[in-house]
């Protein structure tokens, strides 16, 4: 630490639960530095009613394609009889809004820091406070319904005379419904409650605050549920056929139920807490909407310049506007206290009991810094530790390993797996990744070497656009990503592995022709040739995307769409990519396919290293195949196996070193196919080493260039 000057913290330090929650919130903070600004564009329908305007949502969803929508606003509007808005659909139901279920200890840290303000360590300690002078049961509980044996009754009529909740306490005791629905019974301290009254005068500050939600939450939660009529009211435009679907929604409360007595009604709500990317056009349910009749036409005109705000007053009359709004994406906030304790609570980082411990770690040690709305901004020294983490071994910061060792422990408390077993793996697993880190140490030096000194330049020349032909800059993040300052075109690069040029190389797509990267990812290293325009513009036809479970669209204007919305997520599921970045399809990787992997969905293709040291590597698995050392040059053929369609390879060993019986310096096969050729290799699957059997002499498939095989001679890739 005595090396860098302007390095603020007072320990450096990993934990298995602490490393994982800085995680999330640097993977957020990447999302946010990643996100250009995009224009799209909605149609807008306005429909006016009674002297009001209301907002109609359009089935047909946002494009950042502007002729598309253009081009459905003239469809409307050049039709021959003139186009008119009908409503076709009006459906109103009576809905229910469930009261909360009862409180336990995440639900409560949650409460504080959204409604209240208050962080989750000072809310444990404030909690705790008000338990040891008998004002709430204790804090720290994983429980969220009451067991059978506790006395509902009793703890409401304790809260009677209250003069903030009393009369409500009343007329719901004189109901006799007094019941709370839902949540679960883990058997270890029931859910946070009241203990005796707390009169307003009795307690000030945070314990008067915590005190008043607490309480408020156990009546709601034994309240009724709140009643709703809820209305939707579906409008179509023929001319457009499916994109001509508008929905309209309103609301009207009918009985209040639990909402009487919740100060806080937001933090009952956290259906979105992790929904980063929200669309801002959903629409709205609207209170005391107007009544729409089936059936019901309104003529349409064209509204030049759609208004801003979802309720306006305007002339009376039944009409409606159609036109177009462009607006803007924008990028998700960074994580809110709450939304960090959702995340790790859903991946099984910490327990009731030491989450609030570990989001106060990553504050105090600097890695993280508080920002207004109790969200949790990381600091460049927290941005190069998760970086320097994921370089070594992205497990340390990755939820996993924790999750796993959790569900572990869960097994062994219910009699599933031995325990002694459980701790001997644990072990074993920890032991191996602090020796690594230990021999890796030297790259997150490399890292405070270079963040925590003065450097001059942002980024360097790293290689050539295929479209400008001007160097790109390498900006090295996090995140990693390329610009064109020329074009100010940014081009975001896979995050988890190594990136490194290519002796200038261009990219084989036809209208690419980007000079290509190096790939590296694993250990020991696997290596995939890289092409930034490809990778962030991938096709339909080169099979299923990087770090997705799909394909890219067919339509061009939809992968257009695609694109855009794949950055706006910050790469989706590419944040971090420890494969092959391509998919199998691309002409990059298919050049160099030779095999198919007899372990998994990918395929084999030849390290663009190339020789001396000659190997094969997995594009979906951490699996090597070491080449024997006795090859000096293998030649990638344009001839294919017509049973596997890869290529086949044509080898020439070095003078005197021959496997084969007759000798020949010359070998053409199929590796797949080639029991003399298999036996000879070394397989790596990930960090356990498996020799294979076997290392005489063989007779292989496809020797001296017979082998089955299709399209002639062509073009040769020969590398020594």
């Amino acid at each position: 630490q005595g090396r860098y000057g302007d390095l603020n913290s007072a320990v450096l330090s990993y934990g298995p639960c602490q490393t994982p929650t800085l995680g999330f919130c640097v993977k957020r903070h990447v999302d946010i530095e990643t996100f250009k600004p995009e224009p799209y564009w909605v149609l807008d329908l306005g429909v006016y009613k009674r002297g009001r305007i209301f907002k109609a949502q359009s089935n047909a969803g946002r494009s950042f394609n502007q002729p598309k929508i253009q081009k459905l606003l003239k469809t409307v509007f050049e039709a021959s009889p003139p186009a008119v808005l009908k409503v076709t659909d009006v459906v109103s139901k009576q809905k229910k809004q469930g009261r909360p279920t009862p409180l336990n200890t995440v639900a409560l840290l949650k409460a504080c820091s959204r409604a209240l303000g208050i962080g989750p360590h000072q809310t444990m300690q404030t909690a705790e406070s008000l338990y040891l002078r008998g004002y709430l049961s204790y804090p720290r509980t994983e429980s969220s319904a009451y067991p059978k044996s506790f006395d509902i009754r009793s703890t409401l009529e304790m809260q009677g005379t209250d003069s903030r909740w009393g009369n409500y306490v009343t007329g719901l005791l004189r109901t006799g419904e007094c019941k709370a629905k839902g949540g679960v019974d883990m058997g270890d301290h029931p859910p946070i409650t009241p203990c005796r009254a707390g009169p307003a005068h009795e307690l000030s500050g945070d314990m008067a605050r915590v005190y008043d939600l607490v309480t408020r939450h156990f009546i709601a939660s034994v309240s009724k549920d709140a009643v709703w009529n809820k209305t939707a009211v579906t409008f179509e435009i023929d001319e457009l056929g499916e994109k001509g679907i508008f929905q309209l929604r309103g609301k009207q409360m009918i009985s209040p139920g639990f909402l009487a007595i919740l100060l806080h009604k937001e933090y009952g709500d956290e259906e979105n807490d992790l929904n980063e990317y929200s669309l801002e056009d959903e629409g709205e349910e609207i209170e005391n909407l107007p009544e729409f009749k089936e059936g019901e036409i309104f003529s349409l005109s064209n509204a030049k310049q759609a208004s801003q705000s979802k309720i306006g007053t305007v002339a009376a009359g039944p009409r409606a506007t159609l036109g177009i709004k462009e607006k803007m994406t924008k990028p998700p906030t960074h994580l809110s206290e709450s939304e960090l304790i959702n995340l790790m609570e859903k991946n099984g980082i910490g327990t009731d009991a030491s989450i609030a411990t570990h989001i106060e770690n990553i504050l105090k040690r600097n890695y993280c810094e508080l920002a207004p709305g109790r969200k949790l901004i990381p600091s460049k020294l927290g941005l190069v530790l998760a970086q320097g983490y994921h370089l070594i071994d992205s497990s340390l910061v990755l939820p996993k390993v924790r999750a796993d060792i959790e569900d572990e422990c869960n097994k062994v408390a219910k009699g599933l797996a031995d325990k002694d077993s459980v701790l001997k793996n644990s072990i074993s697993i920890f032991s191996a990744k602090f020796k690594t880190f230990v021999d890796e140490i030297h790259k997150m030096d490399v890292l405070f070497s270079s963040s925590f000194s003065k450097l001059e330049d942002v980024g360097k020349p790293f290689t050539r656009c295929g479209f400008s032909r001007r160097y790109l800059q390498f900006i090295t993040g996090p995140p990693p990503r390329l610009y064109n300052k020329f074009t100010e075109t940014v081009y975001p690069l896979p995050v988890g592995g190594v990136i490194k040029e290519w002796s200038g190389r261009k990219c084989t797509v036809e209208g690419c022709n980007f000079e290509l990267c190096l790939y590296s990812v694993g250990q020991p290293e696997r290596t995939f040739p890289l092409c930034p325009n490809c990778y962030n513009n991938p096709r339909p036809e080169w099979g299923i995307i990087s770090g997705e479970d799909k394909k890219a669209a067919k339509d061009l204007i939809d992968r257009e769409d695609e694109a855009k919305e794949r950055q706006i997520r910050s790469m989706g599921g590419k944040s971090f990519i420890l494969e092959c970045p391509h998919p199998d399809g691309h002409p990059l990787i298919e050049d160099l396919t030779v095999a198919r992997d007899p372990e998994g969905d990918s395929v084999l293709c030849v390290d663009p290293h190339f020789g001396p040291k000659w190997r094969l590597v997995s594009t979906r698995n951490p699996t090597i195949y070491y080449l024997p050392k006795i090859i000096d040059k293998l030649t990638i053929l344009e001839r294919k196996d017509e049973e596997s369609d890869t290529h086949m390879i044509k080898l020439e060993f070095k003078p005197g070193q021959s496997p084969l019986e007759d000798g020949s310096a010359k070998h053409t096969t199929t590796f797949s196919k080639d029991d003399m050729l298999q036996a000879l290799v070394r397989i790596y699957h990930g960090n356990e080493r498996t020799q294979s059997k076997g290392g005489g002499r063989g007779r292989g498939r496809g020797r001296g260039g017979g082998g089955r095989g299709r399209g002639g001679t062509g073009r040769e890739r020969s590398y020594r």
